[in-house]
């Protein structure tokens, strides 16, 4: 495997809340002495592939990330975010609290055409559901942001 040909001291694993702990701790290589964790344990957990496994265990889908956060081993939280503008911010408020908006981020124009930094757009077609998939799927939702994308960069945006 790539990982014993490169013998790593330092792992980093990024979104590391939606990855099995067993499936991290299976992959860490021996030569690892340090373990980087790179995530949001408030966000998505990890994917099982067996729905009755989540019923009868129902903590197996909670990922070493967010055990070790949960259990209060020091971890850094983001503090100051430098990427959404207040009113996107503002949406997530409720599950974070604490974070403040950076200077660089406070004077954003709205979206052109729209005059608005959030848009939000809503229909009441019914998701596709099919017994093969395991997930939904939604072709009208997906054509009306496919002309909403359309429309933004026939607007030159």
């Amino acid at each position: 495997a790539l990982f014993d040909i490169l013998n790593p001291a330092i792992v980093i694993v990024e979104e590391a809340a939606e990855i099995l702990e067993s499936h991290l701790i299976a992959s860490l290589p021996t030569s690892c002495k340090y373990l980087v964790m790179i995530g949001d344990h408030l966000q998505l957990r990890p994917t099982l592939a067996s729905y009755e496994l989540l019923k009868s265990e129902p903590n197996s889908n909670i990922s070493l990330f967010e055990r070790l956060v949960m259990g209060q081993v020091g971890f850094v939280r983001l503090k100051t975010q430098h990427r959404m503008d207040p009113r996107v911010a503002e949406l997530i408020s409720p599950t974070y609290p604490e974070l403040i908006n950076h200077p660089s981020v406070l004077n954003r124009p709205p979206l052109p055409g729209l005059n608005r930094h959030v848009t939000f757009l809503n229909h009441s077609t019914e998701e596709d559901t099919t017994r093969e998939q395991r997930s939904k799927s939604n072709i009208y939702e997906a054509n009306m942001v496919v002309g909403f994308a359309e429309l933004l960069i026939n607007m030159g945006i």
